[in-house]
Protein backbone atom coordinates (compact mmCIF):
# COMPACT_ATOMS: atom_id res chain seq x y z
CA UNK A 1 0.00 0.00 0.00
CA UNK A 2 1.49 3.38 -0.99
CA UNK A 3 1.62 6.46 1.23
CA UNK A 4 -1.42 8.07 -0.42
CA UNK A 5 -3.52 4.94 0.14
CA UNK A 6 -2.41 4.78 3.75
CA UNK A 7 -3.37 8.42 4.30
CA UNK A 8 -6.79 7.81 2.66
CA UNK A 9 -7.37 4.75 4.85
CA UNK A 10 -6.39 6.70 7.96
CA UNK A 11 -8.76 9.53 7.05
CA UNK A 12 -11.61 7.07 6.52
CA UNK A 13 -10.93 5.48 9.90
CA UNK A 14 -10.95 8.90 11.55
CA UNK A 15 -14.28 9.83 9.96
CA UNK A 16 -16.00 6.46 10.30
CA UNK A 17 -17.94 6.30 13.60
CA UNK A 18 -16.63 3.74 16.04
CA UNK A 19 -19.36 3.08 18.61
CA UNK A 20 -18.18 2.57 22.16
CA UNK A 21 -19.81 0.92 25.15
CA UNK A 22 -21.00 4.36 26.23
CA UNK A 23 -22.85 4.64 22.93
CA UNK A 24 -24.45 1.26 23.66
CA UNK A 25 -25.59 2.44 27.10
CA UNK A 26 -27.02 5.64 25.65
CA UNK A 27 -28.78 3.79 22.83
CA UNK A 28 -30.17 1.24 25.28
CA UNK A 29 -31.62 4.00 27.46
CA UNK A 30 -33.27 5.94 24.66
CA UNK A 31 -34.48 2.95 22.64
CA UNK A 32 -35.91 1.10 25.65
CA UNK A 33 -37.73 4.28 26.69
CA UNK A 34 -39.28 4.41 23.20
CA UNK A 35 -40.08 0.70 23.17
CA UNK A 36 -42.44 0.85 26.13
CA UNK A 37 -45.05 3.18 24.53
CA UNK A 38 -44.68 1.35 21.23
CA UNK A 39 -45.73 -1.89 22.93
CA UNK A 40 -48.53 -0.28 24.97
CA UNK A 41 -51.94 -0.44 23.25
CA UNK A 42 -54.21 2.60 23.38
CA UNK A 43 -56.44 2.29 26.48
CA UNK A 44 -60.22 2.80 26.22
CA UNK A 45 -60.40 5.44 28.93
CA UNK A 46 -59.26 9.06 28.60
CA UNK A 47 -57.74 8.69 25.15
CA UNK A 48 -60.93 8.47 23.11
CA UNK A 49 -62.92 11.33 24.62
CA UNK A 50 -59.90 13.61 24.25
CA UNK A 51 -59.70 12.55 20.60
CA UNK A 52 -63.41 13.22 20.09
CA UNK A 53 -63.15 16.66 21.67
CA UNK A 54 -60.18 17.48 19.44
CA UNK A 55 -62.27 16.46 16.45
CA UNK A 56 -65.06 18.81 17.52
CA UNK A 57 -62.59 21.68 17.93
CA UNK A 58 -61.11 20.97 14.51
CA UNK A 59 -64.51 20.82 12.83
CA UNK A 60 -66.16 23.77 14.58
CA UNK A 61 -63.09 25.99 15.09
CA UNK A 62 -64.28 26.52 18.66
CA UNK A 63 -63.52 25.01 22.05
CA UNK A 64 -66.69 23.45 23.49
CA UNK A 65 -67.74 24.99 26.78
CA UNK A 66 -70.69 22.72 27.58
CA UNK A 67 -71.16 18.98 27.48
CA UNK A 68 -72.33 17.66 24.12
CA UNK A 69 -71.60 13.95 24.51
CA UNK A 70 -73.93 12.71 27.27
CA UNK A 71 -77.69 12.67 27.79
CA UNK A 72 -77.34 12.93 31.58
CA UNK A 73 -75.39 16.23 31.61
CA UNK A 74 -76.16 17.65 28.16
CA UNK A 75 -75.61 21.40 28.04
CA UNK A 76 -73.89 21.56 31.43
CA UNK A 77 -70.78 23.80 31.60
CA UNK A 78 -67.53 21.90 31.12
CA UNK A 79 -64.05 23.44 31.32
CA UNK A 80 -62.04 21.84 28.53
CA UNK A 81 -58.54 22.88 29.58
CA UNK A 82 -56.54 20.38 27.46
CA UNK A 83 -57.76 21.67 24.09
CA UNK A 84 -54.30 22.12 22.54
CA UNK A 85 -53.21 18.57 23.36
CA UNK A 86 -56.54 17.28 22.02
CA UNK A 87 -55.96 19.11 18.75
CA UNK A 88 -52.48 17.62 18.53
CA UNK A 89 -53.80 14.11 19.16
CA UNK A 90 -56.56 14.26 16.57
CA UNK A 91 -54.27 16.00 14.08
CA UNK A 92 -51.79 13.13 14.35
CA UNK A 93 -54.64 10.66 13.95
CA UNK A 94 -55.91 12.43 10.84
CA UNK A 95 -52.43 12.31 9.31
CA UNK A 96 -51.46 8.73 10.11
CA UNK A 97 -54.16 7.03 12.15
CA UNK A 98 -53.57 5.36 15.50
CA UNK A 99 -50.03 4.19 14.49
CA UNK A 100 -48.84 7.78 14.17
CA UNK A 101 -50.37 8.68 17.54
CA UNK A 102 -48.42 5.80 19.11
CA UNK A 103 -45.19 6.82 17.35
CA UNK A 104 -45.65 10.38 18.62
CA UNK A 105 -46.17 9.04 22.15
CA UNK A 106 -42.89 7.13 21.91
CA UNK A 107 -41.09 10.28 20.74
CA UNK A 108 -42.64 12.38 23.51
CA UNK A 109 -41.59 9.95 26.24
CA UNK A 110 -38.10 9.58 24.76
CA UNK A 111 -37.70 13.36 24.70
CA UNK A 112 -38.91 13.77 28.28
CA UNK A 113 -36.74 11.07 29.81
CA UNK A 114 -33.89 11.85 27.45
CA UNK A 115 -33.85 15.38 28.89
CA UNK A 116 -33.88 13.87 32.38
CA UNK A 117 -30.95 11.62 31.48
CA UNK A 118 -29.05 14.61 30.08
CA UNK A 119 -29.67 16.52 33.31
CA UNK A 120 -28.29 13.63 35.39
CA UNK A 121 -25.24 13.44 33.13
CA UNK A 122 -24.60 17.17 33.49
CA UNK A 123 -24.61 16.82 37.25
CA UNK A 124 -22.62 13.60 37.61
CA UNK A 125 -20.73 12.82 34.40
CA UNK A 126 -21.48 9.13 35.10
CA UNK A 127 -23.31 7.83 32.03
CA UNK A 128 -23.61 4.21 33.07
CA UNK A 129 -24.80 5.05 36.56
CA UNK A 130 -27.41 7.47 35.22
CA UNK A 131 -28.65 4.95 32.65
CA UNK A 132 -28.91 2.24 35.32
CA UNK A 133 -30.91 4.47 37.67
CA UNK A 134 -33.19 5.63 34.86
CA UNK A 135 -33.94 2.16 33.49
CA UNK A 136 -34.08 0.21 36.75
CA UNK A 137 -35.66 2.74 39.12
CA UNK A 138 -37.21 5.79 37.47
CA UNK A 139 -38.99 4.18 34.53
CA UNK A 140 -40.72 1.38 36.52
CA UNK A 141 -41.85 4.06 38.97
CA UNK A 142 -43.39 6.09 36.13
CA UNK A 143 -44.81 3.50 33.71
CA UNK A 144 -48.33 3.73 35.10
CA UNK A 145 -48.57 7.32 33.80
CA UNK A 146 -47.34 6.65 30.27
CA UNK A 147 -50.71 6.24 28.57
CA UNK A 148 -51.59 8.47 25.62
CA UNK A 149 -53.32 11.50 27.09
CA UNK A 150 -52.62 15.22 27.50
CA UNK A 151 -50.65 14.70 30.71
CA UNK A 152 -47.93 12.74 28.93
CA UNK A 153 -47.56 15.50 26.32
CA UNK A 154 -46.35 17.93 28.98
CA UNK A 155 -43.67 15.62 30.44
CA UNK A 156 -41.00 17.16 28.16
CA UNK A 157 -42.05 20.64 29.32
CA UNK A 158 -41.71 19.62 32.96
CA UNK A 159 -38.28 18.10 32.22
CA UNK A 160 -37.30 21.30 30.38
CA UNK A 161 -38.32 23.47 33.36
CA UNK A 162 -36.32 21.22 35.69
CA UNK A 163 -33.28 21.42 33.41
CA UNK A 164 -33.45 25.21 32.95
CA UNK A 165 -33.79 25.82 36.68
CA UNK A 166 -31.05 23.33 37.57
CA UNK A 167 -28.66 24.95 35.11
CA UNK A 168 -29.55 28.35 36.56
CA UNK A 169 -28.65 27.36 40.11
CA UNK A 170 -24.87 27.67 39.50
CA UNK A 171 -25.48 30.88 37.58
CA UNK A 172 -26.37 30.04 33.98
CA UNK A 173 -29.34 32.33 33.28
CA UNK A 174 -29.38 32.35 29.49
CA UNK A 175 -32.22 29.83 29.18
CA UNK A 176 -34.64 31.36 31.69
CA UNK A 177 -36.39 33.17 28.82
CA UNK A 178 -37.68 29.80 27.58
CA UNK A 179 -39.98 29.35 30.58
CA UNK A 180 -42.76 31.83 29.62
CA UNK A 181 -43.32 30.40 26.09
CA UNK A 182 -43.14 26.87 27.47
CA UNK A 183 -45.71 27.81 30.11
CA UNK A 184 -47.98 29.27 27.41
CA UNK A 185 -48.01 25.80 25.83
CA UNK A 186 -48.34 23.96 29.13
CA UNK A 187 -51.35 25.92 30.40
CA UNK A 188 -53.29 25.00 27.27
CA UNK A 189 -52.42 21.31 27.44
CA UNK A 190 -52.83 20.10 31.02
CA UNK A 191 -53.71 21.27 34.52
CA UNK A 192 -50.28 20.26 35.83
CA UNK A 193 -48.96 23.64 34.63
CA UNK A 194 -49.10 24.76 38.28
CA UNK A 195 -46.17 22.42 38.92
CA UNK A 196 -44.01 24.62 36.71
CA UNK A 197 -44.74 27.53 39.03
CA UNK A 198 -43.97 25.27 41.99
CA UNK A 199 -40.56 24.40 40.52
CA UNK A 200 -39.73 28.09 40.13
CA UNK A 201 -40.90 28.88 43.64
CA UNK A 202 -38.91 26.08 45.27
CA UNK A 203 -35.72 26.97 43.40
CA UNK A 204 -36.25 30.63 44.36
CA UNK A 205 -36.57 29.68 48.04
CA UNK A 206 -33.48 27.49 47.81
CA UNK A 207 -31.50 30.38 46.30
CA UNK A 208 -32.68 32.75 49.04
CA UNK A 209 -31.67 30.35 51.81
CA UNK A 210 -28.26 29.83 50.21
CA UNK A 211 -27.69 33.59 49.92
CA UNK A 212 -28.90 34.11 53.49
CA UNK A 213 -26.36 31.60 54.78
CA UNK A 214 -23.61 33.30 52.80
CA UNK A 215 -24.61 36.73 54.10
CA UNK A 216 -24.85 35.49 57.68
CA UNK A 217 -21.42 33.88 57.43
CA UNK A 218 -19.98 37.19 56.20
CA UNK A 219 -21.72 39.13 58.95
CA UNK A 220 -23.80 41.23 56.55
CA UNK A 221 -26.82 43.02 58.02
CA UNK A 222 -29.34 45.69 57.09
CA UNK A 223 -31.66 46.46 54.13
CA UNK A 224 -28.95 46.04 51.53
CA UNK A 225 -28.20 42.55 52.75
CA UNK A 226 -31.90 41.70 52.66
CA UNK A 227 -32.20 43.02 49.11
CA UNK A 228 -29.30 40.84 48.00
CA UNK A 229 -31.23 37.78 49.19
CA UNK A 230 -33.66 38.22 46.28
CA UNK A 231 -32.72 36.43 43.07
CA UNK A 232 -33.45 39.17 40.53
CA UNK A 233 -33.34 37.24 37.21
CA UNK A 234 -35.30 34.30 38.56
CA UNK A 235 -37.84 36.63 40.16
CA UNK A 236 -38.35 38.53 36.90
CA UNK A 237 -38.60 35.50 34.63
CA UNK A 238 -40.72 33.70 37.21
CA UNK A 239 -43.19 36.61 37.21
CA UNK A 240 -43.34 36.53 33.39
CA UNK A 241 -43.88 32.77 33.52
CA UNK A 242 -46.73 33.23 36.00
CA UNK A 243 -48.24 35.87 33.70
CA UNK A 244 -48.02 33.39 30.81
CA UNK A 245 -50.57 31.18 32.58
CA UNK A 246 -53.16 33.78 31.55
CA UNK A 247 -52.51 33.02 27.86
CA UNK A 248 -55.38 30.58 27.55
CA UNK A 249 -58.99 30.93 26.34
CA UNK A 250 -60.34 31.36 29.90
CA UNK A 251 -57.59 33.59 31.33
CA UNK A 252 -57.42 33.46 35.13
CA UNK A 253 -60.37 31.06 35.13
CA UNK A 254 -57.95 28.19 34.52
CA UNK A 255 -56.70 28.57 38.09
CA UNK A 256 -60.22 28.15 39.39
CA UNK A 257 -60.62 25.05 37.23
CA UNK A 258 -57.54 23.43 38.78
CA UNK A 259 -58.68 24.34 42.29
CA UNK A 260 -62.17 22.94 41.67
CA UNK A 261 -60.73 19.75 40.20
CA UNK A 262 -58.50 19.14 43.20
CA UNK A 263 -61.43 19.82 45.52
CA UNK A 264 -63.94 17.69 43.61
CA UNK A 265 -65.37 14.99 45.85
CA UNK A 266 -65.97 12.55 43.00
CA UNK A 267 -62.42 12.99 41.68
CA UNK A 268 -60.63 12.51 44.99
CA UNK A 269 -62.83 9.68 46.26
CA UNK A 270 -63.69 7.69 43.13
CA UNK A 271 -60.59 7.78 40.91
CA UNK A 272 -57.92 5.31 42.00
CA UNK A 273 -55.04 7.37 40.62
CA UNK A 274 -56.09 10.21 42.93
CA UNK A 275 -55.77 7.87 45.92
CA UNK A 276 -52.53 7.60 47.94
CA UNK A 277 -50.03 4.88 46.90
CA UNK A 278 -50.52 1.59 48.70
CA UNK A 279 -48.50 -1.62 49.00
CA UNK A 280 -51.66 -3.52 48.04
CA UNK A 281 -50.95 -3.03 44.34
CA UNK A 282 -47.87 -3.43 42.14
CA UNK A 283 -47.42 0.27 41.38
CA UNK A 284 -47.61 1.14 45.05
CA UNK A 285 -45.01 -1.48 45.90
CA UNK A 286 -42.68 -0.07 43.24
CA UNK A 287 -43.17 3.41 44.73
CA UNK A 288 -42.23 2.32 48.24
CA UNK A 289 -39.25 0.31 46.98
CA UNK A 290 -38.08 3.42 45.12
CA UNK A 291 -38.42 5.45 48.32
CA UNK A 292 -36.41 2.81 50.21
CA UNK A 293 -33.66 3.06 47.57
CA UNK A 294 -33.56 6.86 47.85
CA UNK A 295 -33.45 6.67 51.64
CA UNK A 296 -30.54 4.19 51.63
CA UNK A 297 -28.57 6.26 49.13
CA UNK A 298 -29.11 9.46 51.12
CA UNK A 299 -28.06 7.74 54.35
CA UNK A 300 -24.84 6.26 52.99
CA UNK A 301 -23.83 9.01 50.53
CA UNK A 302 -20.47 10.59 51.32
CA UNK A 303 -21.70 14.16 50.87
CA UNK A 304 -24.74 16.07 52.02
CA UNK A 305 -27.40 16.60 49.35
CA UNK A 306 -27.96 20.04 47.91
CA UNK A 307 -30.61 22.00 49.81
CA UNK A 308 -32.65 22.82 46.70
CA UNK A 309 -32.61 19.16 45.69
CA UNK A 310 -34.00 18.26 49.10
CA UNK A 311 -36.67 20.97 48.92
CA UNK A 312 -37.79 19.72 45.50
CA UNK A 313 -37.77 16.13 46.67
CA UNK A 314 -39.73 16.91 49.84
CA UNK A 315 -42.40 18.94 48.04
CA UNK A 316 -43.00 16.36 45.32
CA UNK A 317 -42.85 13.47 47.80
CA UNK A 318 -45.69 15.17 49.68
CA UNK A 319 -47.66 15.34 46.42
CA UNK A 320 -46.93 11.70 45.60
CA UNK A 321 -48.00 10.50 49.04
CA UNK A 322 -51.32 12.27 48.51
CA UNK A 323 -52.13 10.83 45.07
CA UNK A 324 -50.63 8.03 42.98
CA UNK A 325 -50.95 10.12 39.80
CA UNK A 326 -48.30 12.48 41.21
CA UNK A 327 -45.68 9.76 41.53
CA UNK A 328 -44.51 10.42 37.97
CA UNK A 329 -43.52 14.00 38.87
CA UNK A 330 -41.62 12.76 41.89
CA UNK A 331 -39.66 10.48 39.55
CA UNK A 332 -38.46 13.48 37.56
CA UNK A 333 -37.22 15.50 40.55
CA UNK A 334 -35.86 12.54 42.57
CA UNK A 335 -33.74 11.03 39.80
CA UNK A 336 -31.05 13.77 39.66
CA UNK A 337 -30.84 13.75 43.47
CA UNK A 338 -30.48 9.96 43.47
CA UNK A 339 -27.83 10.04 40.72
CA UNK A 340 -25.75 12.76 42.39
CA UNK A 341 -25.76 11.06 45.78
CA UNK A 342 -25.21 7.56 44.37
CA UNK A 343 -22.17 8.83 42.45
CA UNK A 344 -20.46 9.60 45.78
CA UNK A 345 -20.61 5.90 46.68
CA UNK A 346 -18.67 4.83 43.59
CA UNK A 347 -14.92 5.01 43.02
CA UNK A 348 -13.71 7.69 40.60
CA UNK A 349 -14.09 6.63 36.96
CA UNK A 350 -10.89 5.49 35.25
CA UNK A 351 -9.07 8.04 33.16
CA UNK A 352 -9.61 5.87 30.10
CA UNK A 353 -12.52 3.47 30.04
CA UNK A 354 -12.48 0.47 27.73
CA UNK A 355 -14.54 1.31 24.65
CA UNK A 356 -15.32 -2.35 24.00
CA UNK A 357 -15.24 -3.96 20.59
CA UNK A 358 -16.66 -1.52 18.00
CA UNK A 359 -18.11 -4.29 15.84
CA UNK A 360 -19.88 -5.86 18.82
CA UNK A 361 -21.11 -2.45 19.96
CA UNK A 362 -22.58 -1.88 16.51
CA UNK A 363 -24.31 -5.25 16.65
CA UNK A 364 -25.85 -4.46 20.05
CA UNK A 365 -27.11 -1.07 18.87
CA UNK A 366 -28.46 -2.71 15.71
CA UNK A 367 -30.34 -5.29 17.78
CA UNK A 368 -31.92 -2.52 19.86
CA UNK A 369 -32.92 -0.73 16.66
CA UNK A 370 -34.44 -3.97 15.36
CA UNK A 371 -36.55 -4.20 18.52
CA UNK A 372 -37.91 -0.74 17.76
CA UNK A 373 -38.77 -1.79 14.21
CA UNK A 374 -40.53 -4.93 15.44
CA UNK A 375 -42.38 -2.89 18.09
CA UNK A 376 -43.50 -0.21 15.65
CA UNK A 377 -47.29 -0.02 15.17
CA UNK A 378 -46.96 -0.84 11.46
CA UNK A 379 -44.99 -4.05 12.07
CA UNK A 380 -45.96 -5.50 15.45
CA UNK A 381 -49.55 -6.55 14.55
CA UNK A 382 -48.10 -8.82 11.86
CA UNK A 383 -45.19 -10.37 13.77
CA UNK A 384 -46.16 -10.40 17.45
CA UNK A 385 -48.88 -12.36 19.27
CA UNK A 386 -52.24 -10.55 19.42
CA UNK A 387 -51.89 -9.84 23.14
CA UNK A 388 -48.63 -7.94 22.48
CA UNK A 389 -49.12 -6.66 18.93
CA UNK A 390 -52.58 -5.13 19.30
CA UNK A 391 -52.91 -1.37 18.85
CA UNK A 392 -56.06 -1.18 20.99
CA UNK A 393 -56.24 -2.29 24.60
CA UNK A 394 -57.97 -5.57 25.26
CA UNK A 395 -61.64 -4.99 25.99
CA UNK A 396 -62.09 -1.89 23.81
CA UNK A 397 -65.69 -2.37 22.58
CA UNK A 398 -64.99 -2.03 18.85
CA UNK A 399 -67.21 -4.88 17.63
CA UNK A 400 -69.88 -4.20 20.25
CA UNK A 401 -70.10 -0.57 19.13
CA UNK A 402 -70.54 -1.66 15.52
CA UNK A 403 -73.30 -4.03 16.61
CA UNK A 404 -74.95 -1.15 18.45
CA UNK A 405 -74.77 1.04 15.36
CA UNK A 406 -76.35 -1.69 13.21
CA UNK A 407 -79.46 -1.93 15.36
CA UNK A 408 -82.59 -0.82 13.47
CA UNK A 409 -83.62 1.17 16.53
CA UNK A 410 -80.85 2.19 18.90
CA UNK A 411 -81.33 2.82 22.62
CA UNK A 412 -81.77 6.50 23.39
CA UNK A 413 -80.66 6.18 27.01
CA UNK A 414 -77.89 3.61 27.07
CA UNK A 415 -76.22 2.51 30.29
CA UNK A 416 -72.64 1.27 29.89
CA UNK A 417 -69.24 0.83 31.48
CA UNK A 418 -67.42 4.12 32.06
CA UNK A 419 -64.54 3.32 29.69
CA UNK A 420 -67.05 2.33 27.01
CA UNK A 421 -68.48 5.83 27.25
CA UNK A 422 -65.13 7.27 26.16
CA UNK A 423 -64.94 4.99 23.12
CA UNK A 424 -68.58 5.62 22.19
CA UNK A 425 -67.93 9.37 22.18
CA UNK A 426 -65.30 8.79 19.51
CA UNK A 427 -66.64 5.88 17.45
CA UNK A 428 -70.39 6.54 17.73
CA UNK A 429 -70.80 10.26 18.50
CA UNK A 430 -74.48 10.08 17.60
CA UNK A 431 -74.98 7.74 20.60
CA UNK A 432 -75.22 9.91 23.70
CA UNK A 433 -73.57 8.37 26.74
CA UNK A 434 -74.62 7.87 30.34
CA UNK A 435 -71.19 8.56 31.82
CA UNK A 436 -67.54 8.69 30.78
CA UNK A 437 -64.08 9.41 32.30
CA UNK A 438 -64.71 13.16 32.63
CA UNK A 439 -65.03 12.59 36.35
CA UNK A 440 -65.57 16.20 37.35
CA UNK A 441 -68.50 16.66 34.93
CA UNK A 442 -70.83 14.17 36.59
CA UNK A 443 -72.20 14.71 40.11
CA UNK A 444 -71.24 12.38 42.93
CA UNK A 445 -74.80 11.04 43.09
CA UNK A 446 -74.62 9.86 39.48
CA UNK A 447 -71.28 8.14 40.10
CA UNK A 448 -72.79 6.40 43.11
CA UNK A 449 -75.74 5.26 41.02
CA UNK A 450 -73.38 4.07 38.28
CA UNK A 451 -71.46 1.90 40.74
CA UNK A 452 -74.59 0.51 42.40
CA UNK A 453 -76.25 -0.33 39.09
CA UNK A 454 -73.14 -2.05 37.77
CA UNK A 455 -73.07 -4.15 40.93
CA UNK A 456 -76.69 -5.18 40.46
CA UNK A 457 -77.97 -3.21 43.45
CA UNK A 458 -81.35 -1.43 43.46
CA UNK A 459 -81.60 -2.13 39.74
CA UNK A 460 -85.28 -1.49 39.13
CA UNK A 461 -85.22 1.88 40.88
CA UNK A 462 -82.10 3.09 39.07
CA UNK A 463 -83.22 1.88 35.65
CA UNK A 464 -86.44 3.79 36.10
CA UNK A 465 -84.66 6.87 37.49
CA UNK A 466 -82.62 7.29 34.30
CA UNK A 467 -85.19 5.71 31.92
CA UNK A 468 -82.54 3.23 30.71
CA UNK A 469 -83.49 1.36 27.53
CA UNK A 470 -80.17 -0.24 26.62
CA UNK A 471 -77.20 -1.88 28.40
CA UNK A 472 -73.64 -2.12 27.04
CA UNK A 473 -71.90 -3.95 29.84
CA UNK A 474 -68.40 -5.09 30.73
CA UNK A 475 -68.14 -8.77 31.60
CA UNK A 476 -65.25 -8.04 33.96
CA UNK A 477 -66.78 -5.07 35.79
CA UNK A 478 -70.57 -5.51 35.61
CA UNK A 479 -71.30 -9.22 35.79
CA UNK A 480 -74.12 -8.82 38.39
CA UNK A 481 -76.07 -6.53 36.06
CA UNK A 482 -75.47 -8.92 33.14
CA UNK A 483 -76.91 -11.75 35.25
CA UNK A 484 -79.90 -9.56 36.15
CA UNK A 485 -80.69 -8.80 32.50
CA UNK A 486 -80.25 -12.41 31.39
CA UNK A 487 -82.64 -13.54 34.08
CA UNK A 488 -85.28 -11.22 32.61
CA UNK A 489 -85.21 -12.21 28.95
CA UNK A 490 -88.81 -11.11 28.56
CA UNK A 491 -87.68 -7.51 29.24
CA UNK A 492 -84.08 -7.43 28.03
CA UNK A 493 -83.03 -8.89 24.68
CA UNK A 494 -79.37 -9.89 24.36
CA UNK A 495 -78.32 -8.75 20.89
CA UNK A 496 -74.53 -9.02 21.07
CA UNK A 497 -72.02 -10.97 23.17
CA UNK A 498 -68.26 -11.46 23.07
CA UNK A 499 -65.54 -12.30 25.58
CA UNK A 500 -65.58 -8.83 27.09
CA UNK A 501 -68.91 -7.16 26.35
CA UNK A 502 -72.64 -7.88 26.33
CA UNK A 503 -75.27 -5.66 24.70
CA UNK A 504 -78.92 -5.70 25.74
CA UNK A 505 -81.87 -3.68 24.48
CA UNK A 506 -85.24 -3.38 26.11
CA UNK A 507 -88.09 -5.18 24.32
Amino acid sequence: MNAQSERHSAMQSAVRPRPTLDHVYLAAALMLIALRPLLTPAPPHDFWWHMATGRVILETRAIPQVDMFSYTRAGEPFFNQSWLAQLLMVGLHNLGGLPLVIIAQALVMTLAYGLLLRLCLLRTGRLRLCVAILLLATLPLSFDNWTVRPQSYVFPIFAAFLTILTEYRPGMARRLWLMPPLMALWVNMHGSFVLGLALIGIVFVGAMVRRWKTASGAGERGPNAMARLLDGPLLAWGALTAAATLLNPRGAGVLGYVANLLGSNQVTSLVTEWSPPTVRDVNGMIFFLFMLLVALVLIYARTKPDLTDLLLFGAFLWLALGAARNVVWLGFVATPLLAVQAATLLPPPPAQRSPGVPAMNSVLIGMLALLLVIGSPWVKPAVLPPQVGALLAEGTPVAATRALQRLPQRPERLFHAMSYGSYLIWAAPEQKVFIDPRIELYPFEQWRDYILLGQGADVETLLAKYAIDGLLLSVEEQEPLIAYARARAQTWREVYTDEFTVLFVRH
